[in-house]
């Protein structure tokens, strides 16, 4: 069978970078394609593990907002017919415009769903999807099994055939790298962080305020006690939705570091004594599967995110939305000696294959052939 693998975008983060671990997987058993539909970091890592010929990059020359859902399917059914395969695996809601083209070209159309209710109408509100693409589709696959609810909320039914594949991550990658080369971060003094004895706690992701960075911030302002690492572009000129940038360098809080843009971020994570997602909403944090894997203990809240399911049983998950009161009790709370145990440190084996793409293979490609 071949497929062709579509990416709403090409970067190393979210749902782009689990239709990367995808592709990679599936070659194995598939003839696969990649289209992303924009530049950036994720496709020289597409090319060095499907090759250079087998990846392209469909854009307008606007914002994909800003052109219609019309024009959009026009370049997708094109960019399909250029090389048609058997089955089109559109590895995002906001590509839906290739579940439409996909189907106008003869081929079988998966769904990969990654977002939750709330995000699924965002992106409806901005013409990227249309209610009826959901209908279109021959099978969803589901990166959380609690979007089974969000699809129903959203399109009041699911499809007949549907796939609970959850969280996959570069499980080789994680080992390979997490030991490689210093883990450098600088608080706004310029001052390196020392990997010593206070508590560690960190969060790993472009700032902005759906990633929680006010949040994150606001408690290192509170607890002076414990250092706050955040790994990620933090910069105006690399996180521009950064609204605490400014209060950052106000503050010059010596408790408080950034790494800025890392193409390396186990390194840090394995570092930490805490993993604290401060996200306001972030339905499949791949970076929870990638701390877990590296022993490192999670705080989380159970209504940022669609995998409470995992988290219940290996995290510290606080009920409700994510909140600085209720984070910054447990913080205080926290008992380093406790974090640094076994008992909390000690949890990757027992879910490695959860997470494990060549563990899941067989069964994605069974799913999919199962659709034709």
């Amino acid at each position: 069978m071949s497929v062709t693998i579509v990416l709403h975008e090409a970067t190393r983060t979210g749902a782009p970078k689990v239709g990367g671990i995808i592709a990679a997987g599936l070659q194995k058993y598939e003839d696969v394609r990649v289209i992303c539909l924009s530049d950036g970091p994720l496709l020289g890592w597409l090319q060095q593990r499907i090759g250079e010929e087998r990846v392209s990059v469909v854009s307008s020359q606007q914002l994909r907002y800003r052109s219609t859902f019309n024009e959009r399917l026009r370049l997708a059914e094109a960019a399909l017919r250029e090389n048609p395969t058997d089955l089109v695996y559109v590895n995002s809601f906001a590509a839906s415009e290739y579940i439409v083209a996909g189907k106008a070209v003869g081929s079988t159309v998966a769904l990969h769903l990654h977002e939750k209710a709330g995000e699924m109408r965002k992106i409806l509100a901005l013409d990227l999807a249309k209610m009826e693409v959901m209908a279109m589709c021959d099978g969803i696959i589901l990166a959380a099994d609690d979007l089974e609810h969000d699809v129903v909320e959203v399109f009041c039914s699911l499809p007949e055939k549907c796939l609970r594949f959850g969280i996959v991550v570069d499980t080789h990658e994680i080992a390979q790298f997490a030991d490689e080369g210093e883990a450098i971060a600088q608080n706004a003094h310029g001052d390196a962080v020392a990997w010593g004895e206070r508590a560690r706690i960190g969060m790993c992701g472009v700032a902005s305020p759906r990633k929680g960075s006010d949040i994150f911030f606001e408690i290192a302002t509170r607890l002076p006690q414990h250092d706050f690492v955040w790994i990620g572009n933090w910069m105006p000129n690399e996180a521009p939705e950064n609204h605490v940038y400014g209060e950052f360098l106000k503050a010059q809080l010596p408790n408080f570091y950034v790494s800025g843009g890392v193409d390396n971020p186990y390194k840090f994570i394995k570092r930490l004594d805490l993993f604290f997602l401060s996200s306001r909403e972030d339905p499949n944090p791949l970076v929870l599967a990638e701390a877990l894997l590296l022993n490192t203990p999670i705080l989380a809240f159970s209504a940022t995110t669609a995998v409470g399911d995992f988290l219940g049983r290996t995290a510290i998950l606080c009920h409700g939305a994510t909140n600085i009161p209720d984070a910054e009790r447990v913080m205080k709370a926290i008992d380093l000696r406790e974090l640094r145990s076994p008992g909390f440190r000690n949890l990757a084996d027992a879910h490695r294959a959860r997470f494990d793409m060549d563990a899941k293979a067989e069964g994605l490609v069974t799913f999919l052939n199962s659709l034709s």
